[in-house]
């Protein structure tokens, strides 16, 4: 378990720095620097908001791995009780 989220926070801050890196590209590409000068609030705030959304959308797409992880969890933990009080092999 300590693996798969040491494998989402990893992917997670990985694919964070690669769209604010992406964002940042695209505003030196698409935006002229007289309207970053004169909307700096603007343009911080909408970086806030993309790495807010990008949390969201990356929250939701790494639910079914975390469920997993916690599942196979569960179950190993109860398989081991099941063998160590009934004291069978397989």
């Amino acid at each position: 378990m300590k693996k798969i989220l040491t494998q989402i926070i990893v992917f997670c801050f990985l694919f964070i720095s690669i769209f604010s890196i992406n964002r940042l590209l695209m505003q030196n590409g698409f935006i002229s620097q007289k309207i970053i000068q004169s909307n700096f609030y603007d343009i911080v705030k909408m970086y806030f908001y993309g790495i807010y959304h990008d949390i969201r959308f990356l929250s939701i797409a790494f639910l079914p791995l975390l469920i997993c992880g916690f599942l196979a969890l569960i179950f190993s933990y109860l398989n081991y009780k099941k063998v160590t009080f009934t004291g069978g092999g397989i």
